[in-house]
């Protein structure tokens, strides 16, 4: 009788939830949408997600989401989960997109995101050497019909030089009390990006949600103990959250689980460190889950 209790329970909790959701109630959330522009002129959209009982006199931890074009929701989503049920600080979202297409989308994920011009995704190095005259062609195209090549790759380092000095001192100049602590979410080539931020500039970021982060990248290259040393002598407190779904190409898998070894051999003292891939999920399935389990271990009560 009690089991039976306790389903009606649940069921009748999580149908609030839908009902809620389902009617697109006011639940306090305030977003406000910016422009900022690049060197080279393209302009991205800041999605600033403010929490309930938001107060410009207090300060808030924030957390920069990349591919707000379409991880808005599930983000957002999770999050209002987590608050509603009180397991969660409250937590300013910032998320980060090109303004335009989906197209405009995928071609500027494929520049910014990458660390360097693409030669290769790591996934076919045994096809092509295994090829005597090693003259098999690769061709890679992301959604939107992009093709990865040397002209359309390895612009992180702009990327990156743009999120610190355009990006977060807008939001910081606009919204003095959002300086309290950083955080970056990345999934896929947006995780590869985050593992180059990481590595390079480890003070920039507090708390890191990295998802099947895209490790394979011309040959492993982010995948190496030594790209790890500025963290190592950096003083910032950090703590990351990284998974990946257990139903992903062995390409993501393999080099997600090398990054994670390397991370927790160094036994670095100002890294809280937590590896948790997601049993039956893909590349883009494990996001539900991932995201809701990162957003829990960075921000918990």
């Amino acid at each position: 009788m009690t089991n039976i209790k306790l389903k009606i329970t649940v069921i009748g909790f999580l149908f609030l939830f839908l009902n809620v959701f389902g009617q697109k109630t006011e639940l306090g959330y305030k977003t406000e949408n910016h422009k900022v522009y690049s060197e080279d002129k393209d302009e991205y959209i800041l999605k600033i997600t403010f929490p309930r009982n938001y107060s410009s006199d207090k300060e808030y931890k924030t957390l920069y989401y990349l591919d707000a074009y379409w991880l808005t929701e599930i983000t957002l989503g999770s999050f209002t989960i987590l608050d509603l049920c009180n397991y969660v600080e409250d937590v300013v979202f910032v998320g980060i997109s090109l303004n335009g297409s989906e197209k405009d989308w995928h071609k500027q994920r494929d520049m910014d995101f990458t660390p360097s011009q693409f030669k290769n995704l790591g996934l076919l190095e045994g096809l092509k050497n295994s090829n005597p005259d090693n003259n098999i062609k690769i061709t890679v195209n992301t959604g939107g019909g992009n093709q990865l090549n040397k002209e359309s790759t390895g612009g992180a380092n702009l990327f990156l030089d743009f999120l610190e000095n355009e990006v977060i001192q807008f939001v910081e100049e606009e919204y003095p009390n959002l300086n309290k602590q950083r955080g970056l979410l990345g999934h896929s080539f947006g995780g590869l990006f985050g593992f180059y931020t990481l590595q390079n500039r480890p003070e920039l970021f507090q708390d890191l949600l990295l998802i099947s982060a895209s490790l394979s990248w011309n040959s492993s290259e982010l995948v190496d103990k030594e790209n790890f040393f500025k963290l190592k002598d950096s003083n910032s407190e950090i703590k990351l959250y990284h998974s990946y779904g257990g139903e992903e190409i062995k390409g993501i898998r393999a080099s997600n689980n090398d990054i994670s070894k390397i991370i927790t051999e160094l036994e670095l003292k100002n890294l809280k460190y937590k590896f948790d891939p997601v049993k039956n999920t893909n590349h883009h399935s494990v996001l539900s889950r991932a995201i809701y389990d990162g957003l829990l271990y960075l921000y918990k009560k």
